[in-house]
């Protein structure tokens, strides 16, 4: 018999092609990666595990994907609260506040949540270069598995809003010089953490807003993106503040203005999209183009709610982001089936407007799609890292579960986590994290925090008492 590092054993979904669910089943691993998977009994005839996870009970799943966050906004995510609007006047005024080493303490905070809750992969976007250092030797020091998709503003700009346009219109400044050199700082990290390599960082393009980033960044960072394969994300469609400036300045909607540049291709991951027309969706379904959706956000900013029926009937790909609200990917699959089901399962009386599977999927195999790593994770199969998730299947929420799939997208919860495991490494164990202090984190983080409420609170319509 082989020795291995763990078995698993369970009930397996493993999110394959065929979306296999393996009754009385188990993963073996070895260095890292899936050496087999199948039934239990004959896992066991070939294999003796150095660990076992799981048992007759357990539930084996993927690891689950963060399609989307901004580990810096930990700090003040709390201070936006009953703000609107609130993006640039206190998540942008709080973040300055963020030094590096409070970038690398943000990172540990969410880990720790997100790891509690079953993710083993995030993708973050930092506009920040001061920061990646920390943020990267942060994620491999923890060993959870990083999308990061970097980039820096190069342009300056002016929204004249409702009650200014009598007097004021839009306007941008392009920084000359400004996208060449961040484009380079770009391709030295593709090149040093390439997007579809086997290590735990990989590297991504951002250009994350129209307003914020020129015409000749989006159309060299795009070009970059498919030099490199990896993955383009912007921001898009997001307000209607951005509406109005894409109207004003190019006379078209966000979307439209990303297909008149000739960026818009399987590679873009559009973020949010809320505000997306019919025709947009259209425009990035022709594309291949990914949505990146936030559910949480969506009531957090109360800008929008997407079609999110819509962009997955033209066959558009969807990950799950949880944007740094909840950082719990079960919250944020239930609230994917509560704001949705809200919105276009009541009104259409279609128990079918958004299926568990799906939702399943979004966090798991198709946000791995969106990101293009899904050659590494997003599924259990052999030859693919040991990215899981063992969750206690006698739990009271789950012994009974007769349709898991739907099971777990409405009734489950990180309580039911046992471990998550990351290229073969137990992180979260029933409690306790092999590779975050969170006592020497709970010393650190109240004084991180009273110094983004200082930096953010005059800028609040309804400050916090100090």
């Amino acid at each position: 018999m082989e020795t291995v590092d763990l078995v698993g054993r369970g009930r397996v979904l493993t999110m394959d092609r065929e979306r296999r669910i393996i009754e009385g089943g188990a993963v073996a691993v070895r260095d890292g990666r899936i050496l087999a998977i199948g039934k239990a009994a004959e896992i066991d005839r070939r294999f003796t595990a150095k660990r076992c996870l799981g048992g007759a009970d357990g539930l084996i799943l993927p690891g689950f994907i963060d399609g989307h966050t901004h580990c810096t906004q930990c700090f003040v995510r709390g201070l936006t609260s009953g703000e609107l609007p609130m993006i640039p006047r206190i998540y942008s005024a709080g973040q300055k506040a963020v030094t590096p080493e409070d970038a690398a303490s943000s990172v540990r905070m969410l880990c720790a949540q997100l790891l509690r809750s079953g993710v083993t992969t995030v993708c973050e976007g930092t506009l920040n270069p001061a920061h990646e250092p920390a943020l990267i030797d942060t994620f491999k020091d923890i060993g959870m598995r990083c999308v990061l998709a970097r980039g820096a503003s190069d342009q300056e700009y002016y929204h004249a809003s409702l009650y200014s346009q009598y007097t004021e219109t839009s306007w941008l400044r392009v920084q000359e010089g400004r996208a060449e050199a961040d484009l380079a700082h770009s391709e030295d990290l593709l090149n040093r953490y390439p997007p579809r390599g086997d290590g735990l960082i990989h590297a991504a393009v951002n250009a994350s807003s129209l307003l914020g980033f020129s015409e000749r960044y989006f159309t060299e960072g795009a070009a970059l993106a498919r030099k490199h394969d990896a993955s383009f994300h912007v921001h898009v469609a997001r307000d209607r503040e951005e509406v109005e400036f894409c109207t004003s300045i190019w006379g078209r909607r966000p979307v439209e203005r990303l297909s008149d540049m000739g960026v818009l291709d399987e590679r873009l991951v559009a973020a949010h999209a809320v505000l997306a027309s019919e025709r947009e969706i259209e425009l990035m379904a022709r594309a291949g183009a990914a949505l990146a959706h936030s559910p949480i956000e969506c009531v957090a900013n109360l800008n929008a709610i997407p079609n999110l029926p819509r962009f997955r009937a033209a066959g558009i790909r969807v990950a799950l982001g949880c944007d740094n609200q909840a950082n719990d990917m079960f919250a944020n699959m239930r609230a994917a089936w509560l704001i949705h089901g809200s919105k276009w399962g009541i009104g259409a009386y279609d128990p079918e407007f958004l299926p568990a599977s799906d939702v399943l999927a979004m966090a798991t195999i198709e946000a791995a799609e969106v990101l293009r790593i899904d050659r590494v994770t997003g599924s259990l199969e052999a030859g693919k890292a040991a990215d899981l998730i063992v969750l206690d299947g006698s739990a009271p929420h789950l012994m009974s579960a007769q349709d898991i799939e739907s099971e777990l997208v409405r009734y489950a919860s990180r309580a039911e986590i046992l471990q998550t495991v990351v290229a073969g490494r137990v992180l979260y164990d029933e409690g306790r994290y092999s590779t975050i202090d969170l006592n020497a984190l709970a010393r650190g983080v109240p004084g991180i925090a009273a110094k983004v409420r200082a930096a953010a609170n005059p800028r609040r319509y309804r400050p916090y008492g100090e």
